[in-house]
């Protein structure tokens, strides 16, 4: 996947053949300025509903759970349900809410922050600044069309800028396991450190909660470095130790990165955005 990415990324401008009026030359830095404004409020939304919540029930410091859980001590069947929804809770909150959504919108944002500024400089006056690619349904997130799921604003003229956020932005769009299993521990510490904040809960057990929810969050960090060097660097667990190939003399670093070459190819599938 991330050799498609990059692949796709080096191509240069696709979409070049696309003829820019100057209507349209005039109009889309305030319509990218005007996408980018609805990308960074609904990265807000996306923000709220993770670490958000958690600051809000830091701050207004009321939120009590004694009464919740006596009431389901109390009914054996609401128990049942509530222990059957915990598991759904932490992978909606630590996959989806902390990792997927932030993923989906924050560099689409970015991306159309770029395009204003290149909209505004002249060597791009004459060319598309974005396209769009469409992947067959059930490849991306989002909602299926007759011809497949869109995926817009891609830059038509990559950089080292726009590469770095097509990660982010594929991330979100392009789901992949293995950041799936990595993200599971921070659903579960956001869990606990919700509970944790509770005005009611006792000061060994608050501290208990948050502690482990720090634990969990560091697991998860680990977790996430491994799997977005698998996808986007070829790396995986096995591949040797962490050694910066500008670490090396001339002949390692040779060695190695065609070693690193050799492997992300092996790894290397066709992807939606190849």
């Amino acid at each position: 996947m991330a050799r498609d990415i990059e692949d796709a990324q080096r191509a240069g401008p696709a979409g070049a053949e696309v003829t820019v009026t100057p209507a349209r030359r005039a109009l889309r830095p305030l319509g990218y300025l005007l996408v980018g404004l609805v990308w960074t409020a609904l990265s807000v939304v996306v923000l709220a509903l993770g670490p958000g919540i958690l600051v809000f029930v830091a701050l207004e410091g009321t939120m009590e759970v004694g009464g919740i859980w006596a009431d389901l001590t109390t009914q054996p069947g609401e128990m049942t349900a509530f222990a059957l929804s915990v598991p759904l809770l932490v992978a909606i909150w630590g996959p989806g809410v902390l990792w997927y959504l932030p993923c989906a919108t924050w560099p689409l944002a970015a991306l159309s922050f770029v395009y204003v500024g290149r909209s505004l400089r002249p060597r791009y006056a004459a060319e598309p600044l974005s396209r769009t690619r469409r992947v067959g349904r059930g490849d991306a997130l989002g909602l299926p069309t007759a011809s497949g799921v869109a995926l817009s604003l891609q830059p038509a003229h990559p950089s080292r800028t726009t590469r770095s956020l097509m990660r982010w932005y594929a991330s979100g769009w392009l789901p992949d396991g293995h950041m799936f299993v990595a993200m599971l521990p921070a659903g579960g510490a956001w869990l606990l450190t919700l509970v944790g904040l509770a005005s009611d809960v006792p000061v060994p057990a608050r501290t208990v909660l948050l502690v482990s929810a720090a634990c969990l969050a560091a697991w998860s960090v680990v977790l996430g470095r491994r799997a977005w060097r698998r996808r986007f660097h070829g790396v995986g667990p096995g591949d040797g130790p962490d050694v910066a190939p500008t670490s090396l003399s001339p002949e390692e670093r040779r060695a190695r990165i065609a070693e690193l070459r050799a492997r992300r190819d092996a790894r290397a599938r066709v992807g939606p955005l190849g």
